[in-house]
């Protein structure tokens, strides 16, 4: 339209000045065909300057630029009212779309929370929490080496505590961490009822699983020190599950604690103290106090009763004599 301004004022001054002419007549004073003239007219229509009159010679009837400019805002006041009122009514739509039909899908969601844990300090504190709370099961597996040995008595304590709660525990272990003395006593004494342990040639990753919503994985499983990830939800701990399946049925049960390394074993009243004292945890100075011997005599008796009974800790001497029945 730009290019046709000058055409379309003289067109437009034409039929203004000239009401009886005919769009020849115009055509012929503005030197273009016909068909232009009537593009001309048509485009003046648009712009709202030339309205169609049937009585008219030309077909059209102009109308003053300041009737022309007014109209041509008022008609696009009129679509800007009607697109408001479309955009009023979407919004409507869409508030009603969330609030009445998001919570459907809500419904069939099961949420997941991913909590962080980014050093073994912060790892250890929740793993102390979350067996406490535990309520029916706790399942670990550990693809790594062994613990360090001190800890044997920590695991056998904490594992007695789940049993006295009827917390069922099962634990996998790589074959040749086994097969370290002081793992294979541990993994003996694990096995008793509502708790076992397996091992296999392999396992996939570090797990601690506790019940049927929590599970605890290490952010990096090639480096337990960069921390570990708990994963709290149902869903997702279920499939979890499902892989610990497939690893506890390919995995082999430990072998129990043969009982006959009590059998005739009998303890003096003293080494009963001692067995007594150890299991309630007692430090060795203070059983040594107690009984008025040396430390050197108290480690000299306990390391003959470690040694009697094949045990690798104090607390699995204890253990073991105590659930021989010989403390009474």
């Amino acid at each position: 339209m730009e290019g046709n301004s000058d055409a379309r004022r003289e067109i437009y001054g034409l039929i203004s000045r000239n009401p009886g002419w005919s769009l020849e007549d115009i055509a012929t004073e503005a030197r273009c065909s016909r068909a232009e003239a009537e593009q001309l007219c048509d485009e003046l229509s648009l712009l709202g300057l030339l309205t169609p009159a049937s009585d008219s010679p030309s077909g059209y009837v102009t109308v003053a630029p300041e009737a022309a400019l007014i109209r041509l805002f008022s008609a696009e006041e009129r679509q800007t009212a009607a697109h408001l009122q479309l955009v009023t009514k979407i919004r409507s739509s869409i508030s009603t779309l969330v609030r009445d039909y998001s919570r459907l899908a809500e419904e069939r969601r099961d949420s997941v929370e991913v909590q962080i844990l980014p050093d073994p300090t912060l790892v250890n504190a929740f793993l102390e929490d979350a067996g406490s709370a535990a309520r029916v099961r706790m399942r670990s597996m550990h693809p790594g080496g062994p613990p360090p040995e001190e800890l044997i008595d920590d695991m056998l304590l904490r594992d007695k505590e789940m049993e006295s709660r009827g917390i069922r525990v099962e634990a996998l272990y790589l074959r040749r961490t086994a097969e370290v003395p002081f793992m294979a006593g541990y993994l003996a004494d694990a096995v008793r009822p509502g708790r076992e342990a397996r091992t296999a040639d392999y396992l996939p990753l570090r797990m601690i699983l506790f019940d049927d919503d929590l599970a605890v994985l290490p952010i990096d499983p090639e480096d337990s020190r960069q921390g570990a990830v708990a994963v709290h939800g149902k869903t997702l701990v279920r499939s979890l599950h499902a892989l610990y399946d497939y690893c506890w049925y390919n995995a082999t049960p430990s072998p129990p604690l043969q009982s006959c390394r009590t059998v005739g074993l009998v303890l003096d009243s003293q080494e009963l103290v001692i067995v007594r004292m150890l299991a309630d945890g007692v430090k060795d100075e203070v059983i040594a106090r107690r009984l008025g011997i040396s430390s050197r005599t108290l480690s000299r008796s306990i390391s003959g009763l470690m040694e009697r009974l094949g045990a690798q800790t104090r607390f699995q001497t204890a253990l073991r004599i105590a659930e021989s029945g010989l403390l009474g």
